[in-house]
């Protein structure tokens, strides 16, 4: 399955927040949309991502300034490791993976169009699952049926 496709089912919804503000409205604003992860936008381009790992980061970097002088650019992971619509999920996942991330951005051309979490591409890899299961267990219980007429 492609990255489209999974992106496809879902209503679009990326939170941004602009590197210069401050590390306690990145906290405020994952707080209130219960997510754990937010792109860092630049002028309207994704120029980093701000975790929750990032929060613990900033905080051990600057470990005498409140979060209100800290801005989320100061705390930013700046390396972005993105994926592009027609990435097949599986390389997505293992990306993520080798990365150790848990979120992955997805750039259309150039433009940012979604984010994906390891839970998303894990939900989707279960639902196939149970799918190809319900399957399975109709297959097999006609083989049975067959097998006693």
């Amino acid at each position: 399955m492609k990255v489209e496709s999974l992106l496809a089912n879902r209503e679009p919804c990326v939170h941004a927040i602009d590197k210069s503000q401050t590390v306690e409205d990145a906290i405020s604003m994952m707080a209130d949309k219960h997510i754990s992860a937010l792109i860092v936008m630049d002028q309207d381009r994704p120029v980093g991502i701000f975790t929750e790992r990032d929060v613990l980061k900033v905080h051990l970097k600057f470990p005498d300034k409140p979060f209100t002088n800290l801005s989320v650019g100061d705390g930013m992971t700046e390396n972005l490791i993105v994926a592009r619509m027609d990435d097949e999920l599986s390389n997505v996942m293992s990306a993520m993976i080798q990365a150790d991330i848990r979120h992955m951005p997805v750039l259309s051309e150039g433009r940012l169009v979604g984010l994906l979490s390891v839970r998303d591409i894990i939900q989707n890899y279960v639902g196939s699952l149970k799918a190809e299961l319900h399957y399975l267990q109709d297959y097999v219980s006609r083989l049975e049926d067959a097998m006693h007429d």
